[in-house]
Parts: structure tokens; C-alpha cells; sequence
């Protein structure tokens, strides 16, 4: 037994003849996660695949095809542009997303928003726009009962 290797790690498998991949490894190699830590800053442009958590400060366009955190104590001054972004610290800039943007309650966003579903929670800050976008109908709702045969009161001729 070792202190500093696992004995059913990748190692110990591929010096046993086995694969040098276990299920449970493959499936983690899957979710790719790139992480910006605290007291880090990076200027410029972020792009690619994989997820991104940040947690220091970004100041520049995030353009990334998958998930993006701004935890607690990130920022980020510039447009962010992915499927799904929930901001836990500060965002100062437009967010885009495909599928959704949550402001948690320690969140703070000052831009404008576009997606199809926004969440944001009781006691976050936001300055901004938000425009829903995606296949919804852009038509208002109707309240139950309400049909194309009922008329409105112009209609009718009563007040």
C-alpha cells in the first residue's frame, strides 16, 4: 500500500496489464474544465470547448462553447457569449447565451442580458436589459378563458 499512489488508480492498472483507463476516468476525462484562480488576471480574449470557472479576474471577451461559472469572488469586464453562464460574483458587460443565464443571490451583473431562459435570484444585482430570446412565441399570453371569439369592450361597443 502507498501513501502517495492509489493502488486502483491509472498507474497501478497499466503496470498490471490492464487498460490505463478506468470508467470512471474516461467519463471524467470527458468533462473538460478550465480554471481561472483567485488573485489571477487575465487580459485578452477567452475562447474554446471546454467549461470555464473563473474565480480571478477576467478582463476581455469570453466567447466558449460550453458552460461558464463566475464564482464568488470572480469578475469579468467584457461580453460573455456561451450556452449557459450563472454568475455568482461580478459581470460588468453584455451576456449572451443559447440556453440560459442565472444571477445567483451573491451575483452582480450590470449589461445586458439575451437569452431564451433568465434566472435571477432575490437579493442579486442587475443593471440592464434582459431580451428573451429563442423559438417561444413572441405573442402574449392569454389568460384562460380568453379566445379569438371573445371581443374587447371597443369591440362590442361598451365601456
Amino acid at each position: 500500500m502507498s501513501i502517495f499512489r492509489r493502488e486502483n488508480g491509472p498507474a497501478s492498472s497499466a503496470a498490471s496489464g490492464g487498460s490505463s483507463e478506468s470508467p470512471a476516468a474516461s467519463s471524467s476525462q470527458k468533462r473538460r474544465l478550465t480554471h481561472i484562480a483567485p488573485g489571477t488576471l487575465v487580459q485578452g480574449m477567452i475562447s474554446g470547448p471546454t467549461e470555464l470557472l473563473i474565480e480571478g479576474e477576467v478582463q476581455g471577451e469570453i466567447r466558449v462553447e460550453s458552460l461558464v461559472m463566475i464564482g464568488g469572488d470572480g469578475a469579468v469586464e467584457g461580453r460573455i457569449s456561451a450556452p449557459v453562464v450563472r454568475v455568482g460574483g461580478r459581470v460588468v458587460g453584455d451576456v449572451r447565451a443559447g440556453d440560459r443565464v442565472e444571477v445567483a443571490a451573491s451575483g452582480s451583473l450590470e449589461g445586458d442580458i439575451s437569452a431564451p431562459r433568465v434566472v435571477i435570484a432575490e437579493g442579486a444585482f442587475f443593471k440592464g436589459r434582459v431580451e428573451m430570446t429563442g423559438e417561444k412565441s413572441r405573442e402574449p399570453r392569454r389568460a384562460k378563458g380568453e379566445g379569438a371569439n371573445q371581443k374587447t369592450p371597443a369591440e362590442t361597443g361598451k365601456t
